[in-house]
């Protein structure tokens, strides 16, 4: 997997300062330009942002548990129709793409 700046990753100023930084433990991550995109959607995204370091995390957990979710999943999957091997697929997917990695 690709290095990252390590987290936790924190949102740091304001829209009345042009920009919001992501900020990582080695310092700034990401700088968002407030020229181009209205306030609520910049600080949206800047959170999404600061989240990934986590987000990529606990997808990688829970693959990690794959198998076990899968078994419980064949029991009830009859009932509730829920496709669980499509949802891991999605979460290898965002961790190939997090990562760097191909799918």
């Amino acid at each position: 997997m690709n290095a990252h700046t390590p987290y936790p990753w924190t949102v740091d100023g304001t829209i009345a300062a042009e920009n919001l930084d992501v900020i990582g433990e080695g310092g700034r991550v990401a700088m968002l330009d407030c020229d181009d995109i209205d306030a609520d959607t910049l600080e949206a995204n800047a959170r999404l942002i600061a989240a990934a370091p986590e987000l990529l995390e606990a997808l990688i957990l829970l693959l990690n548990v794959e198998s076990a979710a899968l078994w419980g999943a064949r029991l009830t999957a009859a009932n509730n129709g829920l496709d669980v091997a499509y949802h891991f697929d999605k979460a290898r997917a965002a961790i190939a793409k997090a990562s760097g990695e191909a799918a």
